[in-house]
């Protein structure tokens, strides 16, 4: 190893430069003998150091006894007790376990057993509540394996009675605890908010009723069907109402029409001489014929007779003569009687079609008004249908609960205890851990004063070395001590490359 010093100019290195152009090189032989040089400031620190730390770690660190438990937790399908510890319908191991953990390093659960024990149990000189609940936290822990239903609580104290007292404390309030939890002690409450839920539904059902009368109104969904089908046979008898009525009046107008054209009264017969000749010698021909030929000179002569009589009655030779009768057209008088009861009908038919065209209105103006009604209706039925389900729920969770602090003693205790908490043989303690550290911060905190007090006599405070030196001095003591150095151009790494400080100060 050797220290060398840069600087401008052609001198060779025999010839040291100017103060103030010269650097300094630290190496691991500088360090070594900044240590050496210093020892003395470096052991009395050491020595004080880690005397300090050794007699804080031996009265400090007081030694600690862990005190453990284990409990099982039984996961039953047939049990719902593991379960309602989860969330959900679908349970793990994972979530089960989480939930139990979770129940008994709750805060509950601590003041639970500090109200069993009293903290004089936990703090051995006595304080507060507060403290004690502080301490317990502090001191408990719970840990289990993992895929593994045994939970395992943990706590630290200063004594093992104290460990074992406090752990089987906790213990006990958890399966205590655990017990109101999944059972539940809150029937009374669900009760209470029962009735408060069955008033509620009471008032809102009478709003409703109070309601209904003040508008008339039966059953406001069943009214509105009622009227809804009225309507609807309402209309159906108005259109065929009208529609018979218009056909009546059609039918009687043509009657009517046809009346006009006929006569009140017509001929009922009339009566003369000759068509009654004419008959009888039709009568006596038919009787001749029975006994003569068609030729027979009386049956000619009869013939002759008959054509000329039918001759005179064809030219009209009795027109206006004989006997004639005269009555009442009866064709006539049927059609006006049919008249008159069709416009009968047709004026019945109009009478019952303003009839319906009322009730019709009158329906109309009732479902307008119960639509009216509608958001009013709407809101206090669904004040009722709310608070009936509310009602409900609650009486469900009532026999629920009531149901759940019927069972038998242990029904819910799918916790079991596998092991207590016993008093440990043995205890830890920090105290070997607390004087390594102290030794470990003494020495490296003595070295480093000794290298900064060191660096700081040789190149920094006053006397320090203006220029390198070639050979230095005072290094037989450190030889001897540590036996003879390697040669200075040995190659041994340079660890630092600094500026000569002192040499800045004698500019200064």
């Amino acid at each position: 190893m050797s220290r060398s010093h840069t600087g401008t100019g052609s001198k060779p290195p025999s010839d040291p430069p100017h103060p103030r152009d010269e650097r300094w090189e630290l190496d691991l032989y500088d360090l070594i003998e900044m240590i050496w040089s210093q020892r003395g400031m470096i052991i009395a620190v050491f020595l004080v150091l880690f005397v300090a730390g050794a007699a804080a770690s031996f009265l400090l660190l007081n030694k600690t006894y862990e005190a453990r438990a284990r409990l099982l937790v039984l996961l039953d399908d047939e049990d719902l007790t593991p379960g309602a510890a989860g969330s959900g319908d679908g349970f793990i191991i994972e979530q089960v376990m989480q939930s139990e953990s979770e129940i008994m390093n709750s805060e509950t659960v601590r003041r639970i057993a500090l109200e069993n024990i009293g903290p004089a149990a936990v703090l051995p000189e006595g304080g507060s509540e507060a403290l004690a609940l502080r301490a317990m936290r502090q001191s408990f822990s719970v840990v289990r394996a993992p895929n593994a239903s045994v939970l395992i609580p943990v706590l630290e104290a200063d004594s093992p009675e104290r460990a074992e007292t406090v752990l089987n404390a906790i213990v006990d309030a958890y399966l205590e605890y655990r017990q109101v939890v999944l059972t539940g002690d809150g029937a009374t409450g669900v009760a209470d908010r029962r009735l408060q839920s069955d008033a509620a539904y009471t008032a809102a059902l009478d709003a409703l009723d109070q309601f209904l009368t003040e508008n008339d109104i039966t059953e406001y969904e069943s009214d509105i069907a009622a009227l809804l089908t009225q309507i609807a046979a309402l209309q159906t008898s108005l259109a065929t109402a009208q529609s018979e009525r218009q056909a009546a009046s059609a039918a009687a107008s043509a009657i009517a029409q046809r009346v006009a054209e006929m006569p009140e009264n017509i001929d009922l017969y009339v009566e003369s001489s000759a068509e009654n000749l004419l008959i009888e010698n039709r009568l006596e021909r038919e009787s001749l014929l029975s006994r003569y030929l068609e030729t027979a000179p009386p049956v000619v002569a009869l013939d002759r007779e008959i054509a000329e009589l039918e001759d005179f009655i064809a030219g009209g030779g009795v027109a206006g003569l004989g006997q004639r009768r005269t009555g009442v057209n009866t064709v006539r008088q049927g059609l006006v009687q049919e008249q008159m009861r069709l416009e009968s009908v047709a004026a019945a038919e109009a009478t019952r079609a303003r009839a319906i065209s009322a009730q019709l209105s009158a329906a109309e103006s009732e479902i307008s008004r119960l639509r009216s009604l509608a958001p009013d209706y709407r809101r206090l039925a669904q004040d009722v249908a709310a608070t009936a389900a509310a009602a409900t729920s609650l009486a469900t969770q009532q026999a629920e609960a009531e149901a759940r602090q019927s069972l038998a003693p242990g029904s819910a205790d799918a916790v079991r205890i596998v092991e207590r908490a016993f008093a440990p043989a043995e205890g830890s303690s920090l105290k070997k851990l607390g004087v390594a550290a102290a030794f470990i911060f003494a020495a490296g905190t003595a070295i480093l004063m000794g290298l900064l007090r060191g660096y700081w006599s040789r190149h920094v405070g006053p006397g320090a070395r203006s220029h390198p030196v070639q050979q230095r001095p005072q290094t037989a003591d450190l030889t001897d001590a540590i036996g003879p150095m390697p040669s200075r151009v040995a190659g041994v790494p340079v660890l630092a490359r600094m500026p000569d400080r002192g040499s800045a100060l004698g500019r200064r």
